[in-house]
C-alpha cells in the first residue's frame, strides 16, 4: 500500500461542504466507529476502525439496540445511536473490513520521540489518531488526513455526540487530550509525515481553507485535488 493515497476520515460533520467526489478518489478509506458514509464525507464505505468498547458491542460480542441505546446515550443523542444501529445492521457488509484498532500509547509516543516532534500523548489516543499512527507505523507514505480539528480555537465535535459531552472534552475532559492531539497533527502535517491540508477546509459551500496559529500550509496535492473537482 506504500504507493496507494489513503484517506484517514475522521467524524467531524459538514453541513455545507460536501467533498463527495473528492473522498471518493482515494485509494484507500478508513472510517471510525459510528462513522455515517454519504453525509457530504464520501459514499464509498471503506475500511471501518473501531475502538475496544464499539467493536465489542457492535460485532464481536453484539448487544441489543435496547441496551445499545442504553449504554451510549450518555455520549451521543438516542437518536442518534438508534439510527446509527439499524444503519450498521443494514449495511455492514458494505464496509471492505471492520476491525478493532488498539491504542498503543507508548508505541505512538515512542514515534514522535524518533521523528524529534516535543509533543507526546499523555492520555489515550483516539481512534482516529492511532489509525494514522499505525499507518505510519506500516510504511505508508501518502496518508491524508480530513474531518479532523487543527484549530485551538474551533471546538472539535463529533458527529452525533451530545453537546455536553463535546464542551466537556473540549475543557479537557475525558480519556482523550483534545488539545495535546491538535498540536500532534500540526506538527506531523508541518513535517510532512501526513498530509492534513483538508483539515484547513470550511464548512461553507465554496472549498475556502482556513488558517491558523500553526502557520500550517496546503499540499499541491489537495489544491490540485481540490481544482479538479472544483464544481
Amino acid at each position: 500500500m506504500a504507493d496507494q493515497n489513503i484517506l484517514i476520515l475522521g467524524n467531524k460533520h459538514y453541513e455545507n461542504l460536501n467533498l463527495d467526489a473528492i473522498v471518493d478518489s482515494f485509494d484507500i478509506i478508513y472510517r471510525f466507529n459510528l462513522a455515517c458514509p454519504g453525509r457530504n464525507n464520501g459514499t464509498r464505505f471503506g475500511r471501518l476502525a473501531m475502538c475496544s468498547h464499539v467493536y465489542k458491542n457492535f460485532v464481536s460480542n453484539p448487544l441489543s439496540k435496547k441496551h445499545i441505546i442504553e449504554k451510549y446515550q450518555s455520549d451521543y443523542t438516542a437518536e442518534f445511536v438508534s439510527e446509527w444501529y439499524d444503519f450498521f445492521q443494514e449495511n455492514k457488509e458494505k464496509f471492505d473490513e471492520i476491525f478493532y484498532q488498539e491504542c498503543k500509547k507508548q508505541q505512538w509516543n515512542a514515534m514522535l520521540g524518533e521523528y524529534g516532534s516535543p509533543h507526546r500523548f499523555s492520555k489515550m489516543a483516539t481512534t482516529g489518531y492511532s489509525t494514522i499512527f499505525k499507518s505510519l507505523q506500516d510504511g505508508n507514505e501518502n496518508i491524508y488526513v480530513f474531518g479532523f480539528t487543527l484549530c485551538d480555537k474551533e471546538v472539535r465535535r463529533t458527529a452525533g455526540v451530545n453537546e455536553k459531552i463535546v464542551e466537556w472534552e473540549n475543557q479537557g475532559g475525558g480519556c482523550h487530550s483534545f488539545s495535546e492531539e491538535i498540536k500532534i497533527l500540526n506538527w506531523l502535517h508541518n513535517n510532512k509525515k501526513i498530509d492534513a491540508s483538508l483539515c484547513m477546509l470550511e464548512d461553507i459551500e465554496e472549498p475556502t481553507l482556513k488558517t491558523n496559529s500553526y502557520n500550517v500550509e496546503p499540499s499541491e496535492f489537495v489544491l490540485d485535488l481540490l481544482n479538479r473537482y472544483k464544481a
